[in-house]
């Protein structure tokens, strides 16, 4: 577990990294403004989250690719719509602008899901 968690930690906290400077690259969504380390300490906080629900679904004997998609799409539902909503209606701004965001952490979560899958069956990783 220790050698699947030393790989896992660093390559989801590195995709997602990679997804948002593209993201900001293409000019895709919404401007955050963040600090460098409020913001690499989000990754990283979504990092934790996403092995840590992956470890809980697939020691509840789900298999690993059915695991880390259903960790994945758990993830996006509070990360993508959930938060669109509660921040259009709680700041009462238009939620145009996230919806687009919500789409690509759709398919962010989802290849995280798969890279850990993959992660867990290159380690030899079973529950």
């Amino acid at each position: 577990m220790l050698r699947f968690l030393a790989l896992a930690f660093p390559a989801i906290a590195l995709m997602i990294s990679l997804f948002h400077f593209g993201w900001d690259a293409l000019d895709l969504g919404a401007d955050l403004n963040l600090a460098p380390r409020v913001l690499f300490a989000s990754w990283l906080l979504e990092a934790v989250g996403l092995i840590t629900l992956f470890l809980l679904i697939h020691g509840a004997g789900r298999g690993r690719f059915l695991a880390g998609i259903a960790a994945g799409w758990i993830a996006w539902v509070f990360r993508g719509p959930l938060l669109v909503l509660t921040l259009a209606g709680a700041a009462r701004i238009a939620p145009e602008p996230w919806w687009n965001a919500t789409l690509g952490w759709l398919g962010l979560y989802t290849l995280c899901g798969i890279l850990l899958a993959l992660l867990a069956r290159r380690t030899g990783f079973d529950s």
